[in-house]
């Protein structure tokens, strides 16, 4: 009888460290939760944030990305307040809140939000009307919250604390505090049914705008010389309205003034401006103009005419190194004279960085500038330093002869390209530490229908701001601008839009019906 194989022994089964198991499962949890905590607060430390709309709407411009970025808000002790007040049902509520938190987060906190809805949050617009509502109403001539508005106040705590010491009529008013209107912050249009519409947003425009008008108080002064502008009239079409306009985004206000009145420039000027000069100057208003010229931080900013420069100004501008030529810049397509003239922006001044190599397009006159950029050995001499701004390329050219009916070049005549379209010019020893910020400094641009609003492109508006900021001093404003954001409407017609009505109301749901049907059939059987 055969024996059984035997069966191996059995393997003594290991008793179950369940305490070891369970230190090392708790263990493990906590080194996962130190991990998550870790990468969030890491996360909300150093992230980059990303626009993923279609047109950018919520980044910031260049310009005021620098001015968040500059000493005039990152010196400060006390922050500025940004208070927006806007109902959730305001279309333009999330673009609002956005901007306002890219101000926020640019300037490190800088600029301290908050967001009150004046419907559900009554007690707070309580206190706010209470601190706000008669420097709002003597502003406005109007109660306060009529409208949605955004307040940005950039007082101290020492100047608050101050002002109950204050009499009574000063109480109510304060250059260090902006309202905005939420009117103020779109661009209205007026249709074919006499409605009027909201065509495009200009939220950051206004914001931006009001942060520098609360920091610096007073605007800055800039004399134009209206006697000697070949431009006239207020209207909305005026290039005069336009360009005031626009120098009161930049926190500048124009004052018309006449030279030959003047004995002296006054010390409140900022800077001076000779916009389309039309009419010369006397040797007396040339000796007020050349005085002022002289003195530390002055600043000239000229945009010459459809006219020839008057002798007087040509002579005071090529003795600084910038001659306007007696010409027209032109080319020629296809055998058609093309007076729309297109520069490009020259390398070489830090205001202008953000246009390099960008093309900027002037309609109207434009004549040639002589800018003597080298071989000026005698301008240095002098301290006095032309650079090109602006630049065209080799198929434009001045043409003298430009009054006839088939211009063409002529070398013996007319100056050929490339030609200068806008330079500036420094007086001083601007790389000195010392003395660097007592510079003389002047734009000399070589047309002036550009500031027509019809004409006033983007870029030309972004030249022109970043000119008057870099004449004044205020370098941190230079560069692209706020951009307008338009809204966009896609025209249909009466028998399109019944179309699109009967598919949402019958089509669709049939179809969303058909498929029920299908499904059920299909279960059914």
């Amino acid at each position: 009888m055969s024996k059984e194989p035997e069966s191996p022994p059995e393997k003594l089964m290991k008793p179950i460290q369940r305490f070891g198991t369970g230190a090392l499962s708790g263990l493990q949890v906590i080194c996962f939760a130190l991990l998550f905590l870790a990468a969030n607060y890491l996360g909300s430390q150093h992230y980059v944030t990303k626009d993923l709309s279609a047109e950018a709407a919520y980044t910031l411009s260049s310009a005021t990305r620098r001015y968040l970025e500059s000493p005039a808000i990152q010196d400060r002790e006390d922050p500025v307040r940004l208070l927006v007040a806007f109902r959730r049902v305001n279309p333009m509520y999330e673009k609002v809140r956005v901007l306002a938190e890219e101000y926020m987060r640019l300037s490190k906190g800088k600029v301290r939000l908050e967001l009150l809805d004046p419907v559900r949050s009554p007690d707070r617009t309580q206190q706010v009307v209470d601190e706000y509502g008669k420097i709002f109403g003597r502003a406005f001539g109007k109660s306060m919250f009529t409208t949605d508005l955004a307040i940005i106040d950039s007082r101290t705590q020492k100047e608050k604390d101050a002002e109950p010491k204050a009499t009574g009529s000063a109480k109510a008013t304060s250059p260090n505090i902006r309202f905005i209107e939420a009117e103020t912050m779109a661009r209205f249009e007026t249709d074919l049914k006499g409605q009027r519409k909201v065509s495009g947003f200009l939220g950051e425009d206004a914001l931006t705008t009001g942060l520098v008008a609360a920091i610096e108080g007073k605007p800055r002064q800039v004399y134009f010389l209206a006697d000697k502008s070949g431009f006239s009239g207020d209207g909305a079409d005026s290039p005069l309205t336009n360009f005031e306009g626009t120098l009161l985004t930049q926190n500048a206000l124009t004052v018309r003034a006449r030279i030959s009145e003047l004995d002296r420039i006054p010390d409140d000027a900022s800077a001076v401006a000779i916009v389309n000069p039309a009419y010369d100057l006397t040797p007396a208003e040339l000796e007020v103009l050349t005085e002022y010229w002289n003195r530390p931080r002055s600043a000239l900013l000229i945009t010459i005419g459809a006219s020839d420069t008057p002798p007087r100004l040509r002579a005071f501008l090529r003795n600084l190194g910038i001659t306007p030529g007696k010409d027209r810049v032109i080319t020629k397509k296809n055998n058609q004279v093309i007076t729309n003239v297109r520069g490009k922006f020259e390398q070489g001044m830090d205001f202008t960085k953000d246009f390099w190599d960008k093309v900027a397009t002037f309609e109207g006159a434009t004549c040639s500038l002589d800018i003597r950029d080298k071989d000026n050995e005698d301008l240095i001499d002098r301290r006095v330093i032309p650079y090109t701004l602006l630049a065209t390329g080799p198929d434009f050219w001045g043409e003298t002869a430009f009054s006839t009916a088939d211009p063409s070049f002529d070398l013996r005549e007319d100056n050929p390209g490339p030609v200068r379209l806008a330079g500036a010019v420094i007086r001083g020893a601007a790389t000195r530490d010392d003395i660097g910020g007592e510079i003389s400094r002047m734009v000399v641009i070589a047309n002036s229908d550009f500031l027509a609003p019809k004409y006033f492109s983007d870029i030309n508006k972004d030249f022109l701001a970043s000119s008057l900021n870099w004449l004044i001093g205020r370098e941190d404003l230079t560069g692209s601008g706020p951009r307008t954001l338009g809204t966009y409407k896609l025209p249909l017609l009466d028998s399109q839009l019944s179309f699109i009505n009967r598919i949402n109301l019958f089509f669709l749901p049939a179809f969303a019906l058909a498929i029920g049907a299908l499904v059920w059939s299909s279960r059914r059987a």
